[in-house]
């Protein structure tokens, strides 16, 4: 017999509670983020700002223009290899992101079977499915970005901004149907979202490839149409309040800096593992995978 939602989540706040090493992935995810921005931002300064500056009779006594003419010089001088350049950390990151999860998604897998995990299960289950994964990714992102056709008529419709200025009725009629080929994109992200949110823990917990994931991954959803339209609102859910708090601490500086704080410790500790062994067992359960009970959980030693 399958679990409700609300049992779901019961059941996976205990997993949490007694596998608090889940976190760990997450903790991980955020220092190498951060490694990775100030490696990316070195090389590119070594790459294409230095070259630059060494023109410059003085570059420590330049003015804030005067570096902003520089970026935008070297921005425009070589935007194609900017581009290069950035396309490729970003899939860099992609690969390291994508181990990052893996591990996460198996450890929260590992808990939910025996009870209990290890870091060590990161570790080799990263290893096992991260290229998948990444390829799962990029798969996803292209279905996203295919969304820009929606985009095509308007932007059609605009041609010439001077026309445009000149009429004012066209532009309101452009500007319209712009803005109707964006909301149509917006829907189309949501329903891309809800079909595919469990195909990485789909490809993690059988080790599937890209392609039968997603397959796999859409068919899961459609056998439990309901269920997954719970759970996902669940997270949509999760993920509106804290913006909304966000938000409105915002217009307090003091408040805002400490609901920074707050959101990023509580988003990495508690939120992301949460929402991992839910999904994680979600898939699990639906699939009539033996799992360990919460009873015998809290009998665990």
């Amino acid at each position: 017999m399958v679990e409700d939602i609300g049992t779901l989540v019961r059941k996976g706040f205990g997993t949490w509670t007694g596998n608090l090493n889940l976190c760990v992935p997450f903790i991980l995810k955020i220092v190498t983020s951060i490694l990775f921005f100030m490696f990316s931002v070195g090389l590119f300064t070594i790459l294409f700002i230095v070259p630059a500056m060494s023109d410059t009779v003085d570059p420590a006594n330049m003015t804030q223009d005067e570096m902003l003419d520089l970026m935008y010089s070297v921005f425009y001088e070589h935007m194609l290899f900017i581009v290069i350049f950035s396309i490729v950390l970003f899939l860099i990151y992609l690969v390291i992101d994508a181990f990052i999860m893996a591990g996460a998604i198996g450890m929260a897998k590992e808990a939910l079977e025996k009870g209990h995990t290890s870091v060590n299960t990161m570790i080799t289950t990263g290893k096992r499915n991260y290229i998948n994964l990444f390829f799962v990714n990029i798969l996803i992102l292209l279905l996203i970005f295919a969304g820009v056709i929606f985009l095509v008529p308007g932007i059609l419709s605009i041609d010439d901004i001077s026309i445009l200025l000149s009429n004012p009725d066209m532009a309101v009629a452009s500007v319209s149907l712009l803005a109707l080929g964006i909301i149509i994109w917006a829907f189309y992200i949501i329903i891309i979202s809800l079909l595919l949110f469990a195909v990485n823990y789909v490809l993690v917990a059988d080790e599937l490839d890209p392609i039968t994931a997603i397959e796999t991954g859409v068919s899961f959803v459609l056998s439990n149409k309901m269920a997954s339209v719970g759970l996902w609102l669940i997270i949509m859910g999760i993920s509106f309040v804290l913006g909304f708090i966000g938000q409105v601490t915002s217009y307090v500086e003091i408040l805002a800096q400490l609901w920074s704080l707050f959101d990023l410790l509580l988003s990495t500790v508690v939120i992301q593992p949460l929402i991992t062994v839910w999904i994680t067992r979600f898939y699990l359960d639906r699939t009539e995978r033996k799992l360990y009970s919460f009873e015998d959980y809290l009998l665990y030693d």
